[in-house]
């Protein structure tokens, strides 16, 4: 470790990640010293599309009822 304090904290940038969901933000850019992270807050591409009732989690199967669909 360094010792030097850290340019951004974790609690700062889960902080700005509520606040911008909270707005509806689709993505946020956060600028750290001379790089920046892009992190998308909405669902794109197949997670959009997933339904759950199409799962593949045991669970489900263990819960479901004979004759039910």
């Amino acid at each position: 470790m360094s010792g030097r304090p850290a340019l951004i904290r974790s609690r700062d940038v889960k902080a700005i990640i509520r606040a911008a969901r909270m707005e509806g933000v689709k993505e946020i850019t956060i600028n750290v010293g001379a790089g920046s992270a892009v992190i998308p807050l909405c669902p794109t591409g197949d997670e959009a599309t997933i339904d759950p009732d199409d799962s593949n989690n045991s669970f489900d199967k263990i819960m479901k009822k004979p004759g039910s669909v």
